[in-house]
């Protein structure tokens, strides 16, 4: 008798080291988003998106038969505790590689314990100096549509509608800054002249002052760029002004978020968008068509509703991981090489291509100029 138990005893102990080593041999890839807090509108969907990428690839047999996991850390929407968060994923979770943060803050706060750590990072901040300059960024890569790329968009379809007078509004967080230093630069590629400039506090309540000089500067058109509440209070003010010239948002207005807080408010807005609202509407020949339709739908099968474009930016963030470790294996230095070396890679946010002096990937056809109608965004005419 107690030689049978010894024998199922020792069945039991070596079950239970073939499971330690299984979960062992996992492909770790950490997560930095951000689930609580003000920027939780971005980092929440994210977070669903990534997680949607890794149950498909382990559905299909993982990664040469081993399974990915995700091991996503809350940070609050607090760059202190981004910090201890990235501590934790690379000296105690030993992962791989690393997505997120949202908040482009956070990821300034990070990025060089990102290159000291020697770890791939593909944040989904939208400002380009997060991997800049690119001799002392070379960890650091990004997903979503950046400053340059939507601004340049905007601007076009500015120029086509005549407008050569405009205004901006902007928090003063990174996010909204490095927008506002970019549009300072990039207005006179296309005959535009910024007439004002202003900033509000990103938990401001009222942006009624600003928008009042705005409306006396004999801007044309006005770009309001914020994230969160404050996008939506400043978008209200401004119809609340009676202020009658084209309203220009950020790319982080296509957000169903703001459309809620916003209201009516959002009727008429123009936006440079990535093109995951409007799949139904772009040509059969467009490439991203066909992954932004399978991506919707197993979203929304997985999670019971439609997905914002914090998802996709999550989405292609984990699913271009998951092609450079299948394709370099799973050290850190040979996944950082491999990215760089991606070339049109269709995603859902966007076609990426990245390059040793090129992170940002995204590319100004992934981009279309959409307008809200009745709630729901529509492409601009």
């Amino acid at each position: 008798m107690k030689r049978t138990h010894r024998i199922a005893f020792g069945i039991l102990m070596i079950m239970g080291i073939s499971q330690t080593a299984l979960a062992a041999d996992d492909i770790k890839i950490g997560g930095l988003l951000e689930t609580s807090g003000f920027v939780a509108s971005l980092g929440q969907p994210a977070l669903e998106g990534a997680q949607l990428a890794v149950d498909q690839v382990n559905a299909a047999g993982g990664i040469k038969g081993r399974k990915v996991s995700l091991v996503n850390i809350n940070t609050e929407s607090d760059n202190t505790k981004t910090v201890s968060a990235l501590k934790r994923l690379t000296t105690q979770e030993n992962v791989v590689a690393i997505i997120g943060p949202s908040s482009s803050g956070s990821n300034f706060a990070i990025v060089d314990t990102v290159e000291r750590a020697k770890i791939p990072m593909i944040g989904i901040g939208a400002t380009r100096g997060i991997v800049l300059p690119p001799e002392r960024r070379k960890y650091a890569f990004l997903v979503p549509l950046t400053d340059v790329v939507v601004e340049s968009v905007m601007l076009e379809d500015m120029k086509k509608r005549g407008i050569t007078k405009i205004a901006m509004l902007h928090s003063d967080v990174a996010f909204g800054t490095s927008a506002s230093d970019t549009l300072e630069k990039l207005v006179k590629n296309y005959g535009i002249t910024l007439v004002d400039n202003e900033t509000f506090g990103n938990s401001d309540t009222d942006m009624t002052p600003q928008l009042t000089k705005i409306r006396g500067s004999g801007a044309q058109a006005t770009a309001i760029w914020a994230t969160g509440p404050g996008l939506a209070i400043a978008t209200r003010n401004y119809r609340a002004l009676g202020i009658t010239a084209p309203l220009y948002l950020t790319q982080a207005a296509n957000d169903f978020n703001f459309l809620r807080l916003a209201g009516d408010a959002a009727n008429g807005v123009l936006l440079p968008s990535s093109k995951i609202y409007v799949a139904s509407e772009l040509p059969d020949s467009d490439p991203q068509k066909r992954v932004l339709t399978s991506f919707s739908a197993a979203y929304q099968a997985k999670y019971g509703h439609p997905p914002a474009t914090f998802a996709g930016n999550g989405y292609d963030a984990a699913m271009l991981l998951i092609d450079a470790i299948r394709r370099a294996g799973d050290k850190p230095d040979a996944i950082r090489d491999a990215l760089e070396n991606v070339k049109d890679y269709v995603g859902v946010t966007a076609r990426y291509t990245y390059g040793p002096q090129d992170h940002f990937g995204t590319r100004p056809d992934s981009v279309e100029m959409l307008t809200v109608e009745q709630g729901k965004f529509k492409l601009a005419h």
